[in-house]
C-alpha cells in the first residue's frame, strides 16, 4: 500500500531480474527509469557526487549502496549531469515492466494499492552472468545462475530453448541469440581454463609436489556427497505444500548448487573440498571442513587448513595439510563438447549473418 509522498529509492532488482507492477486502485504512482545504456555515466555521476563517507563505507562500490535500496536522488539531478531517464505516470489498471538491470525509482501521488512480482526473460540470464561480479555477496535472494546457464546451453545444443526451439529463438532475435552464444562460450571456456590451471598447480605451500584430484559428484564417497548437500543453499521457511501432492515432499535444494562462503557465488559445475578433512572431522565437517568455489580455491584453500591447524576442534586430531579435491557435476570432456557445439552454432558468415 502506498501513501501520499511515499517513495521507492533508486535500485535494480536482486540479481538484476525484471519486475512487473500493477496498480490496483487509488492514486497515481510515478516512475523514473535510467536506460541500461546510461549505466556507465550514471555510476560515474554517483561516484563523483555521493557523500564520500557513504561511498567509503561501501568500499567505494556504488552498487553496494544501491543494493541497500536507501538512496534517493531527484531525476533532475541525473538530467543536469547528462544522464537520460524515462518517466511514466502509472494510473489504475496500468502495468509497469522494468527491464533486467534497469535502475528505477518513484513515488506515490496518494493512497493506493499495487502489487508486483519478479520474473525472468530468456535474455536476462546472459546479462546477469556478465554482471554477476557486481552483485556477488550483496543479494538477499541467491539464484543458481550457473545451473540455469548450463541447462540453457544444453538446451541450445539439443536444438531446444525454454520456449519453442533454438531455431525459432535465433530467428526471432538474432542479435540476442548471438550474444547468448558468445557469453556462454566465454563463460564455459574460462571455466575449463580455470579447472585445468588449478589441476596443474603443485604450488600449494602446504602440499608441495601434490596436484589436486578431480572426481565426479555421483562417484564421490557418500560422506563427500553428503557434505556438499549439507552446504547447499536451502531455506529456513516452511516448505510450500502444493495441493494434491504429498505434504511430506520437500524440495531438494542441493540440486541447485551451494553458495561459496568466501564470495557468495552459487557454484554448480564444481566445488573444491577436502575429502580427508570430511572423513576425519565427521560430524564437524559440514561446519568446519574446507569448502569453496573454484575461483576462490587458489587463494583460500590453504588458509582453511591453517585455520583448522591453529584451532583444532575438541576430540579431533590437529588437521594436517591435504590435497584439494575438485568435485564436478559435468566432466571437462562433456563441457568441452558443449563449447564446441555452441561455437559451431555461432559461426557467422559476414558481420551480421549466421550460418
Amino acid at each position: 500500500m502506498g501513501t501520499m509522498g511515499s517513495f521507492f529509492s533508486w535500485h535494480v532488482e536482486d540479481s538484476q531480474i525484471s519486475s512487473v507492477s500493477y496498480l490496483q486502485t487509488g492514486e497515481s504512482k510515478y516512475w523514473f527509469f535510467v536506460p541500461r545504456s546510461e549505466l556507465p555515466l550514471m555510476v560515474r555521476v554517483l561516484e563523483e557526487n555521493m557523500d564520500p563517507d557513504v561511498l567509503k563505507a561501501a568500499g567505494g562500490d556504488v552498487w553496494a549502496v544501491l543494493a541497500k535500496k536507501a538512496a534517493l536522488w531527484p531525476a533532475t539531478f541525473f538530467l543536469s549531469h547528462g544522464v537520460r531517464f524515462g518517466f511514466h505516470a502509472m494510473e489504475v489498471g496500468d502495468y509497469v515492466l522494468t527491464g533486467y538491470g534497469v535502475p528505477h525509482s518513484g513515488f506515490n501521488g496518494g493512497k493506493n494499492v499495487a502489487s508486483a512480482v519478479n520474473l525472468a526473460f530468456t535474455g536476462w540470464l546472459s546479462y546477469a552472468i556478465e554482471h554477476a561480479a557486481q552483485w556477488r555477496g550483496k543479494l538477499a535472494i541467491l539464484i543458481p545462475f550457473e545451473k540455469l546457464f548450463v541447462l540453457a546451453a544444453m538446451k541450445l545444443v539439443d536444438g531446444e530453448w525454454w520456449v519453442g526451439d533454438a531455431k525459432t529463438y535465433g530467428a526471432c532475435d538474432p542479435a540476442e541469440f548471438r550474444r547468448d552464444l558468445r557469453v556462454m562460450v566465454a563463460y564455459f571456456t574460462e571455466y575449463l581454463d580455470r579447472v585445468l590451471a588449478y589441476m596443474k598447480m603443485d604450488a600449494h605451500r602446504t602440499c608441495v609436489g601434490k596436484t589436486p584430484a578431480v572426481m565426479a559428484l555421483d562417484r564421490a564417497p557418500q560422506l563427500v556427497q553428503k557434505f556438499i548437500a549439507d552446504n547447499a543453499d536451502g531455506t529456513n521457511e516452511d516448505p510450500l505444500v502444493i495441493p494434491g501432492e504429498d505434504a511430506a515432499k520437500v524440495t531438494d535444494c542441493s540440486v541447485d548448487g551451494a553458495s561459496c562462503p568466501h564470495c557468495g557465488k552459487v557454484a554448480w559445475l564444481s566445488v573444491v573440498v577436502c575429502q580427508t578433512c570430511i572423513e576425519e572431522l565427521r560430524d564437524y565437517a559440514a561446519k568446519f571442513a574446507p569448502f569453496c568455489c573454484l575461483e576462490c580455491a587458489p587463494e583460500v584453500y590453504d588458509g582453511e587448513h591453517d585455520r583448522l591447524r591453529k584451532t583444532p576442534l575438541p576430540g579431533t586430531q590437529p588437521v594436517d595439510s591435504h590435497v584439494p579435491l575438485v568435485v564436478q557435476r559435468l566432466a571437462n570432456g562433456h563441457m568441452s563438447s558443449v563449447v564446441e557445439h555452441l561455437q559451431s552454432m555461432g559461426t557467422v558468415d559476414g558481420e551480421d549473418g549466421r550460418s
